[in-house]
């Protein structure tokens, strides 16, 4: 072997650091130490998690708040396999990350090795991740991690952004080479992608002539930066903007033109609105089911009948769920700069802007009297709704929440009010349970100068308890709001109400009690600071406490779980359910 260079593991860690990564999150295992000390040697930070989804759901967080790059560094086959739930979760929500798994050495892939996978092919554990990766490699030498590093970086980051996997295995870790670290000089530094010029042209003519346009923003805003870009021409226009879930806050809520999230469970005023607008521009955004209602034209979008212009990246989402009038290839911090000049002469008549704004404005009178219904009820268990409220209120304007799934998110995409770009985290295609937990710590490092409130219910942070170590060992201080209300609460609601069963759906002991671990003994004993609330009118003042510590913290509050989240709009599955008894 060439005793000149370095090892495979120290010249990817190098190409690493040239990329701007400061943290990697992983596990360790013997096949993939090499790269965990190399990155130590070399001052990048190794984020340990106690099992490998969580550290996945922690990069990703990790990535929407701070846009640096997602990078993860596990064991093989159970290690790898356990993050294929996280990468997943990240690539359909279109967070770049590089995977980088160990593996049994190049030689011993022919035969059994112990932990190796080869149950169809030799070594053949990167075939799982084909379906959620942009690019899947094994790299049997060394001399290939030049290219390899250099396309990875440029692949996961360019697009539509994705994750890619790298297969080492441990010989190649070890193996010298001799070449300058992959940096950012050696990939493609073009500017943005522009729209064409003729179809942003025909929908600035489009907008500007509308009655009632709606701008309808997904999580493509957040991945471009487009923030200022959006309300600039939102304001220009005098447009109203409505969000898909995972894009709650690329426009601030607290801003006269938001209609909030549409969807199964969106606001009220969303859904009308855009059923009722003559012109959408809908900018990065797949139209995924919840968002439009399992497409239903009668409850969100009633398209074809209103016109559509769609800015995408992607050239495969342009017009794959609705016929397009006008679509646009193109990035969407480029192209709502451009269409925002092309307007420029010919803005809205302010008369037609101004009807839009009252109707606007009473539609979003009568959906804040309507979730008073629920915001404002004094029951125990506590509604929901109510803690939602009031840790709307409390935490500041900059505040990151991090959600879970059931109340903590659909609700929480609905009433929670978000102010500031990357304020509301969630896993959006997959909804994966067990995704706050450690996304929140993630947020956290990402942000450290924002508060991190992780929203979970009782059966998602027991689904991954283990995260709340990783917390206390590096002193990450996340404000875990746990919702334990005893059970699946919408899953429960779904029995209860087709099926008039709760079978499988409730925590409780073999002689019928409610059961759950006691959290705030439980919290102690991880070293971790708690409270419990279980008053409804002890909900401001526990959570302004609570939203003082600087220190990882858990606060409980016994929520109902008899409530089902407020549908506003629709989900075809009912259609389906509602034959459970016959």
């Amino acid at each position: 072997m060439d005793e000149q260079g370095v090892t495979g593991a120290i010249f990817m860690a190098q190409c690493l650091k040239e990329e701007g990564v400061e943290k990697v999150f992983g596990q360790c295992g013997h096949t993939n130490y090499a790269l965990i000390d190399a990155c130590q040697r070399l001052g990048i930070e190794y984020i340990s998690f106690r099992h490998e989804q969580q550290a996945v759901h922690a990069a990703d967080a990790y990535y929407r708040v701070s846009k640096k790059l997602a990078v993860i560094n596990v064991h093989l086959s159970p290690g790898l396999t356990n993050t294929v739930t996280g990468v997943a979760s990240a690539a359909m929500d279109g967070t770049p990350m590089v995977v980088i798994t160990g593996n049994t050495p190049s030689y011993h892939h022919p035969r059994e090795a112990h932990q190796s996978m080869r149950l169809h092919a030799d070594a053949s554990q990167g075939d799982i991740f084909r379906p959620i990766c942009k690019r899947v490699w094994r790299v049997d030498d060394a001399k290939f991690l030049p290219e390899i590093m250099h396309r990875a970086l440029n692949i996961a980051q360019t697009g539509r952004p994705g994750a890619v996997l790298l297969d080492i295995p441990m010989d190649v870790f070890s193996q010298k080479i001799s070449a300058v670290p992959v940096t950012r000089l050696r990939r493609p530094n073009f500017p943005r992608s522009m729209g064409d010029a003729q179809g942003v042209a025909e929908a600035a003519r489009l907008l500007s002539s509308a009655a009632n346009p709606v701008i309808f923003a997904g999580n493509g805003v957040a991945l471009s930066g487009a923030f200022a870009e959006l309300q600039a021409l939102a304001e220009r226009l005098g447009a109203p903007v409505a969000t898909t879930l995972v894009g709650k806050g690329v426009f601030p809520e607290t801003h006269p033109l938001s209609l909030g999230t549409t969807g199964i469970w969106g606001s009220r005023v969303a859904n009308e609105s855009a059923r009722n607008a003559d012109v959408i521009l809908a900018v990065g955004t797949a139209f995924g089911e919840a968002d439009c209602s399992s497409w239903r034209p009668e409850h969100t979008f009633n398209i074809p009948g209103t016109t559509l212009i769609q800015i995408d990246i992607d050239p495969q989402e342009i017009g794959k769920s609705y016929p397009v009038d006008i679509g646009i290839l193109g990035d969407a911090k480029a192209t709502l700069a451009q269409l925002a000049a092309a307007l420029l002469d010919t803005p809205r008549p302010s008369a037609a802007a101004q009807a839009q704004a009252a109707i606007t404005a009473s539609r979003k009178a009568a959906w804040r009297e309507e979730l008073k219904d629920t915001q404002l009820v004094d029951t125990k268990p506590i509604h929901p709704a109510r803690l939602l409220m009031e840790l709307s209120k409390a935490a500041p304007a900059d505040a990151v929440f991090v959600t879970d799934v059931g109340w903590n998110k659909n609700g929480a995409g609905q009433q929670l009010e978000i102010a500031s770009p990357a304020g509301f985290i969630t896993s959006g295609g997959m909804a994966t349970m067990g995704y706050s937990p450690g996304a929140a710590i993630g947020a956290k490092l990402g942000a450290p100068d924002r508060k991190v409130l992780g929203l979970v219910g009782d059966g998602g942070l027991m689904s991954v308890l283990g995260a709340l170590t990783t917390a206390v060992e590096l002193d990450i201080p996340v404000l875990w709001v746990l919702f334990n209300n005893f059970c699946y609460s919408t899953i429960r609601t779904v029995g209860t109400t087709y099926f008039d069963n709760s079978y499988g759906t409730e925590f409780r002991t073999p002689d019928g009690e409610l059961y759950n671990p006691d959290f705030q003994m439980l919290a102690k004993s991880f070293g971790i600071e708690s409270a419990l609330i279980e008053e409804p009118d002890d909900l401001e003042a526990g959570i302004k406490a609570a939203l003082a510590k600087d220190v990882p913290f858990l606060l409980e509050v016994r929520t109902r779980g008899d409530v089902p989240m407020p549908r506003t709009g629709y989900w075809d599955i009912a259609d389906f359910l509602a034959h459970g008894n016959d």
